[in-house]
């Protein structure tokens, strides 16, 4: 197809893109189906037998033929692409496992896998290699059609290969994994961040990542001791050491009761355990949370208001099957909700607000913003789960209503959660500060990068629409031209009524490319661009939440461990002497209310540390969604040129009957 598209007039950059190539072709019509099953008969050349030179050179030819080169430069078929890359894919292989998925579809059983495996799948080997894949399924159309499964075949029919049948292909989707780890023999090794800095991990690690503050040990032990018996309680650290378990895994709220001095009473910090467990599960998913995604769609619905006009949108889910009206003032109330509910977390901007002049083509980019925003909330590992977020999307009265009838809760995530900070210490790196600095001195560059591929992208865009629009404009022209000449000035001409006949199926094909360069430009506004920009979008809302962190995790753990420190040793100073039992009982209670204020204080800076890190695992793992958008925008391109080259063939094919130079006398 390379060649076919190198060649054609149409990708030509001079004036004369419309005129065809001058070139012979000769067609053949086949009556019948020449793969049909029964009563197959291949061309006379390969009836005929062997004279001795040929058989020689079959054998030499032959003895170079592998699964690997015997369809390379071979303008396959479209579903070849597709199937390959519904067969999960990784570093241009296949693992054995997709592959059979895939023959699978074919519904030939596997003793046909096993020959097929046999001639494309090298010895031992774990994956097949894209070319070594296409022959796979080249050799399943073979199958399907009853005809011989071997290298050779393939080889002969390379370009006219039967199209292998494959059943449900676009419902298959299977999950992408390295082939070469898919069949270790080896223990899996549990995964450090030293493994991978960028990565939460299921399973905590062994670390110590204590607050720096506590220096004097009796203050550790009074602030948060550790009673080695219960392992819910708070240490010095804020880490369990102990290998215990709770034997109360179901119980909502746990009380961790500190060891202290005699001259203290005990401390008693009040956490969620079930919320923890649930905090957990949803910031240290892997990929899992990447496999059950939900896709809003935001379309105008209609106008509303006589003097006042405002424009109401539908919201839809294809997860949940729902759709509700929503207005611009509905997404901004969410949008603060959001901001206060979760100020350690990355929440995209709105589209800006606009008072008046809202024309179509503004109405379309709030559209496209809004659905950047709302997909970017439900593609939140933690955003999508929240109660609010449910309700935005789900809630099928008059929002506006509902919003002054029901006020949501606005304490920020740490009070709503109340989470038991030491289990979720093991889960920030140890190097987080680091990681923050590095990604705050990279993310500027690569925004200002991402707005460049937006703007190159939108002018790629236009530059084809304003191509479609010229193709049909020369379509018009043609039909006007034909108008004009429809009856030539010398008598008894048929070669000029046929010129002018073929005007209009040169006008007909151009109004097709027109249509297939429409449609392209459209999937590519709502696809490559719109995930460009959404990556782009939370990208900078990274940066907003690290501003935000900075204005609001402001703390007194220093002024207060000092305070307590002052507090202690009067205390012990006073203690038992006479007279100053009061100052003592004050100086206790002070101690307490500090105590209990500090260790508030120790939680939520552990907490906003630990927001961080999820954020940062959550916003690498946007890569994943560049990966898939240039895989989906090269797979489209590749379908669309595909589209534009069958047309042209088929321009190509009807031109070949206009008349030749001698047939103008």
């Amino acid at each position: 197809m390379s060649e076919d598209i190198a060649g054609s007039s149409f990708l030509g950059t001079n004036n004369n893109f419309f005129l065809p190539e001058s070139r012979t072709m000769s067609f053949a019509v086949e009556e019948e189906d020449p793969w049909s099953a029964a009563g197959f008969d291949p061309v006379n050349d390969m009836r005929q037998p062997l004279t001795q030179s040929q058989a020689m050179d079959e054998d030499m030819v032959t003895e170079g033929i592998t699964a690997a080169n015997v369809l390379v430069g071979v303008d396959l078929p479209e579903v070849f692409d597709t199937a390959y890359i519904r067969a999960g894919p990784v570093g241009d292989r296949v693992s054995v496992e997709a592959l059979e998925v895939i023959i699978g579809l074919g519904g030939l059983g596997p003793r046909v896998f096993e020959q097929i495996a046999a001639l494309v799948v090298p010895s031992n080997a774990m994956y097949v290699t894209r070319n070594e894949f296409n022959t796979g399924l080249a050799l399943l159309g073979f199958a399907q059609k009853n005809m011989e499964l071997s290298l050779l075949k393939v080889y002969q029919h390379r370009n006219d290969l039967p199209i292998p049948l494959l059943s449900n292909l676009s419902n298959v989707s299977i999950k992408r994994s390295n082939p070469l780890m898919a069949s270790s023999t080896k223990p899996k090794r549990r995964q450090s961040f030293d493994d991978d800095p960028w990565r939460i991990a299921s399973t905590p690690p062994a670390a110590n990542n204590g607050f720096p503050y506590q220096v004097n040990d009796s203050i550790d032990v009074a602030i948060a001791g550790r009673n080695t018996n219960d392992p819910t309680v708070l240490t010095s650290t804020g880490l369990d050491t102990s290998n215990q378990t709770s034997d109360n895994d179901t119980a909502t709220a746990t009380i961790a009761k500190s060891t202290t001095p005699k001259r203290f009473v005990a401390v008693d910090v009040v956490t969620d355990k079930v919320s923890t467990q649930a905090l957990v599960k949803a910031s240290t998913e892997s990929y899992q949370w990447f496999l059950d995604l939900d896709q809003i769609t935001v379309t105008v619905a209609e106008k509303e208001g006589f003097l006042f006009t405002h424009i109401n949108y539908w919201v839809h889910s294809n997860q949940r099957q729902t759709s509700v009206r929503r207005r611009y003032s509905d997404f901004y109330w969410f949008w603060e909700t959001l901001l206060k509910r979760y100020p350690f977390r990355v929440i995209p901007n709105l589209p800006p607000k606009k008072i008046s002049g809202k024309d179509k083509v503004f109405l379309e980019k709030r559209c496209h913003g809004l659905s950047r925003f709302i997909n970017c909330i439900v593609r939140h590992p933690v955003l999508k789960n929240d109660e609010e977020v449910i309700t935005f999307l789900t809630e099928q009265t008059e929002f506006l209503a509902w919003r002054r009838a029901k006020s949501p809760n606005l304490d920020e995530e740490f009070v709503r959660v109340n989470p038991q900070t030491e289990e979720l210490e093991a889960f920030i790196p140890k190097d987080l500060d680091s990681r923050i600095e590095q990604i705050k001195g990279r993310l500027p560059s690569s925004i200002e990068k991402y707005d460049t591929l937006c703007s190159v992208m939108e002018k790629t865009i236009r530059l084809k629409e304003a191509r479609a629009m010229e193709m049909r404009l020369y379509n018009d022209t043609l039909k006007e031209l034909r108008d004009v000449e429809h009856q030539c000035f010398v008598p008894n001409c048929q070669a000029c009524g046929q010129v002018v006949r073929g005007y209009e199926n040169v006008g007909t094909y151009l109004s097709n490319g027109s249509s297939i360069i429409e449609a392209e430009t459209a999937s590519a506004i709502s696809g490559v661009l719109e995930n460009l920009k959404r990556h782009r979008d939370i990208s900078g809302s990274f940066l907003e939440m690290l501003d935000r962190k900075s204005k609001l995790d402001a703390n007194q753990i220093s002024a207060l461990y000092k305070k307590i420190s002052a507090n202690t040793a009067k205390v012990n100073q006073n203690r038992g002497v006479p007279g100053l039992e009061s100052e003592v009982e004050r100086l206790d209670t002070t101690i307490k209310t500090d105590t209990e204020k500090m260790i508030y204080q120790q939680r939520r800076d552990t907490y906003i540390r630990y927001c961080l890190a999820s954020e940062l695992s959550y916003l690498h793992k946007q890569q994943a969604f560049v990966s898939l958008l240039y895989q989906n925008y090269v797979h489209e391109q590749l379908q669309y040129a595909r589209r534009t080259v069958d047309n042209w063939k088929a321009l190509e094919a009807l031109l070949c009957e206009l008349p030749k130079p001698e047939d103008f006398s």
